[in-house]
């Protein structure tokens, strides 16, 4: 029995769709553990890119099993989107398969969202608005619709009728917002979803545990980063879900005990999208740079993403946290052609040097980063495909970051398409 788990390492857009993609032909099921359609997962595989929200990674393998799992919040017209585009590309092998227990994210939860971000201005936390915050509030509150309802109208109609009602009486009082949605309408969209997803709702618990007691092999996939986990990012600008890999046993029902590996992953460079403090940030040409060449705007919502040098401190924390036993370091290429390449080792505050800190945004504030400077590498990396054929500036780079983050560095991503990967032998 194996089972792998592959984590965001910062505040997410790390590459782990390249990773999932990659690894996951090995795997008889993949897992997605938690977010929605918040998450932008890119796979590009023989020169051609494709763009998820929803469905796992491996999606494209269809002789493989995925399964969005029940710590997962699900738009029921997302989703119908992205099997539809598989079904256009001929791609789609019925190969997925839904949670029962994950959450709907429902029409009233998108604009409660556009609401609330509007309504904190200034201090707005900077979402995709795709509604996922309110939809994990519900949960929470037990008001929420689950995937499972699809299968009893009758339920689901009295849900519906229950909760719309209360969202209708907050749009109004709260908001003072003129909308309001209808229980029917509502009932009959799900109603309508539903024949198409019924077929694919299964309980998560037993088809994960059929997996793993006949010795097959699991890969949990994770969305965003650990440095937006709702309890151990940089709150308040965290997502709604847990991002680090307890999450995989949440969002699964698989038991911490049975986890085999946790791979992280990491840039060689930081980006953020959406509010918060950033001690690495770049705001002028190197940043520009990073987010030209690396193409570093949002999945979902095409935001250009914020982007500096990679920041060890925060790096070595959430490894510590995610428990990492190894890490794979993507878009390398991305530094190709600079004279110089940088890394933050401590931060100081207050005068003093640290090489740790409280993760939190009111911190991360305080806090200026100390540097070390590294030579860069002439020309392009991405035709390398052994560690033999790197620059030696780079293979320098690459082992410092092992030796400062103390995880071993196994994956290097030195271009954005499956192929154009490097796997080394760590040095550690």
């Amino acid at each position: 029995m194996t089972v792998v788990v592959i984590v965001g390492s910062q505040w997410g857009d790390e590459g782990k769709g390249k990773l999932t993609h990659y690894l996951g032909a090995d795997f008889d099921l993949t897992v997605r553990f938690q977010g929605g359609s918040n998450a932008g997962h890119t796979v590009i595989t023989s020169g051609e890119t494709f763009r998820f929200n929803l469905v796992p990674s491996s999606i494209l393998h269809r002789e493989r099993t995925c399964l969005m799992g029940d710590g997962m919040v699900v738009n029921p017209s997302r989703l119908l989107q992205e099997i539809q585009f598989l079904r256009d590309k001929d791609l789609w092998g019925d190969n997925l398969r839904i949670g029962s227990h994950a959450h709907l994210v429902m029409p009233y939860h998108v604009l409660l969202d556009e609401l609330d971000e509007k309504r904190r201005g200034g201090g707005a936390i900077g979402t995709t608005k795709q509604g996922i915050g309110p939809c994990y509030s519900d949960k929470f509150a037990r008001l929420g619709i689950r995937v499972g309802e699809l299968l009893d109208p009758q339920t689901l109609r009295e849900r519906l009728a229950e909760v719309v009602e209360l969202k209708n009486a907050v749009l109004k009082g709260v908001y003072d917002c003129s909308d309001s949605f209808s229980a029917d309408e509502l009932y009959e969209m799900l109603l309508r979803a539903g024949e198409t997803l019924a077929p694919l709702i299964v309980n998560s618990v037993d088809t994960v545990r059929g997996y793993l007691d006949q010795g097959r092999a699991v890969l949990c996939e994770g969305a965003q980063g650990a440095l937006l986990d709702i309890d151990y990012g940089a709150y308040p600008f965290v997502t709604s879900s847990h991002t680090v890999s307890a999450g995989a046993c949440l969002g699964t029902g698989i038991s911490p005990g049975e986890i085999t590996k946790v791979i992280g992953v990491s840039k060689a460079y930081t980006t953020r999208v959406g509010n918060g403090s950033f001690p690495s940030e770049l705001t002028g040409d190197i940043g520009a740079h990073m987010r030209e060449r690396g193409l570093e705007y949002g999945t979902t919502t095409g935001r250009p993403r914020r982007c500096g040098w990679l920041d060890l401190v925060l790096l070595r924390y959430a490894l510590r946290i995610h428990g990492c036993t190894e890490l794979a370091l993507t878009k390398i290429d991305v530094l190709d052609g600079l004279k110089t390449v940088k890394a933050v080792s401590a931060y100081k505050k207050d005068g003093v040097v640290r090489t740790a800190c409280e993760v939190s945004d009111q911190e991360l504030s305080r806090c200026s980063p100390v540097y070390e400077e590294f030579a860069g590498w002439e020309g392009s990396i991405g035709r390398s495909r052994s560690e033999d054929e790197l620059p030696t500036q780079l293979v320098e780079y690459v082992d410092f970051i092992e030796r400062g983050v103390g995880v071993p560095i196994r994956m290097l991503s030195v271009g954005p398409d499956h192929d154009e990967t490097v796997w080394r032998t760590p040095h550690l």
